[in-house]
């Protein structure tokens, strides 16, 4: 059972995503993102996939793709610290990775497939991690993080995306 961190695992604008995540396993808790995101997908209409509830902001499927895009990110963070690397790893611009994403001509389907293999591939990715593995604190963008706040850092990105979905796009 890969149980909540502490706040020390993460710096504090984190605090608020661990904070979104109900369950204490982290696998449960990807497990039910998991399938309450692929809900989500299943109930957007064709006419809300290129919506932007307003000008200049991220249609509902760059939001998706943020979700993977960050789901990729936090995932390598969370491996890297995992087999003890201290090697500081930079931050990344969403903003430029969805500017640049736009390009891809993705449908619904398509993001929800590769959110799957994602999912899929972070679960299995933690599954076997042991607790040193977990709590061993490496750098990513100037801040200390541990594999363990990353994971449920995660879950509580993608709980927030989907409940902007759900409020600002739906």
């Amino acid at each position: 059972m890969i149980v909540k961190p502490n706040y020390s695992d993460a710096p504090k604008y984190c605090h608020y995503y661990f904070d979104l995540v109900t369950e204490n396993n982290l696998l449960d808790a990807l497990q039910n993102s998991y399938k309450e995101t692929l809900t989500l997908i299943a109930s957007i209409p064709t006419e809300k996939e290129n919506y932007s509830y307003a000008e200049r902001k991220w249609t509902t499927k760059d939001v998706l793709r943020h979700i993977i895009d960050c789901e990729r990110v936090y995932a390598y963070r969370a491996f890297r610290f995992s087999r003890f690397d201290d090697t500081e790893l930079p931050g990344f611009d969403e903003n430029q990775y969805i500017i640049h994403s736009q390009k891809i001509q993705s449908d619904l389907q398509s993001l929800k497939d590769e959110y799957s293999n994602i999912r899929e591939s972070t679960l299995n990715l933690f599954k076997p991690m042991t607790e040193n593995m977990l709590d061993f604190k490496g750098t990513a963008n100037t801040a200390g993080f541990t594999a363990r706040g990353l994971g449920y850092m995660t879950v509580g990105h993608n709980i927030h995306h989907c409940n902007f979905i759900k409020t600002h796009y739906l």
